[in-house]
């Protein structure tokens, strides 16, 4: 036992004079020893949940997630489908979420008391070419112009855009407040069922429940298309934007590059749409793809018509300013 103790001092020493040896040599060299490389740890990609609804507005989100545009801006997005702007609401003020496609009158509400979300860009527009929100008039209605809708019974997603398109378009059709009844429906399956059971005489309804709507036997009757009045918005909440604010720039990216893929050929993203907005058989194959904005933000004229709408209806005690409700630094121009 003594033997092996001395044999191994006598060796490790051996070792140790050897090493030094090795290390001068190389110093009287000019060369330095060569460090053993550390391994280079690969960051882990930022985490982003984003609450959508299932509406054409969503499709460029799931274009940069197939498309691994997300990823190539190092970025980990988890696309998270609700059935109405109450559920994707409540998730984000929850922390269930981080980012969500709304809306101006949305966005409102949540800034209502506090900042709890900032405006970073526009997922879609309603343009004279193509509506956002439509009234439709169900199978078994007998409503065919606008001022049929009197004493009628219109399904919305109250104190929403769809609510605030509603009157808006109703108003500029020349019906008052008092002419229509609008029934609060906040899931946008349930309205389009109510619809076509004739539960309700007429629904209002984004894309592309409206040409589900449409194709079951129902009419449009007004849209939000030639006075472009719907805007949807993306939006983060303030403390995610405050803490990942680099990380935000690259989502809003990826965003529009997926936009821009979108517009150069929209036949190749139908299948998706179809897929992701869980489009019925009857319009699966001929629904079309519209046109995104690119590079766009809400105007100051588009939040202050929403801000006073909401102020009229009692959803705000007093009017939130532009630069509470849109960062316009995130979009590069």
């Amino acid at each position: 036992m003594q033997y092996r103790i001395l044999v191994s001092r006598w060796f490790l020493a051996a070792l140790g004079l050897v090493l030094v040896g090795q290390f001068a040599l190389a110093c009287s060299s000019g060369e330095a020893p060569t460090p053993t490389p550390a391994a280079t740890a690969t960051p882990t990609p930022i985490k982003v949940r984003v609450g959508l609804l299932p509406i054409i507005d969503s499709l460029p989100f799931f274009v940069a997630e197939k498309e691994g545009l997300f990823a190539d801006e190092k970025l980990q997005v988890e696309l998270v489908l609700f059935a109405s702007a109450l559920e994707r609401d409540t998730a984000l003020q929850t922390g269930g979420t981080d980012a969500q496609l709304a809306d101006l009158i949305a966005s409102g509400v949540l800034n209502r008391d506090k900042e709890r979300i900032k405006i970073v860009d526009t997922t879609h527009r309603a343009t004279p070419e193509k509506g956002m929100i439509f009234i439709v008039a169900g199978p078994k209605s007998n409503i065919q112009k606008p001022e049929d809708l009197k004493g009628k019974k219109i399904g919305v997603s109250e104190n929403s855009l769809i609510d605030y398109i509603t009157d808006s378009l109703t108003e500029k059709a020349g019906l008052k407040p008092g002419d229509i009844s609008k029934v609060s429906v906040p899931r946008i399956p349930d309205r389009t069922t109510l619809l076509s059971q004739g539960a309700l005489d007429a629904a209002s309804l984004p894309e592309p429940a409206a040409s589900l709507a449409v194709s079951s036997g129902g009419r449009v009757i007004l849209e939000d298309g030639p006075a472009g009045i719907g805007v949807s918005v993306l939006e983060f909440r303030t403390e995610f934007l405050k803490d990942n604010r680099a990380a935000v720039e690259r989502f809003v990216r990826a965003h529009q590059k997926a936009i821009a893929l979108v517009n150069a050929n929209r036949a190749k993203y139908q299948p998706l749409l179809a897929e992701k907005a869980n489009l019925p058989d009857s319009i699966k194959t001929t629904f079309p793809v519209p046109a995104f904005p690119e590079q766009n933000i809400p105007s100051r004229q588009d939040v202050q018509a929403a801000v006073d709408w909401m102020v009229r209806r009692g959803l705000l005690d007093k009017p939130l300013t532009y630069e509470q409700l849109v960062d316009t630094t995130l979009l590069k121009k």
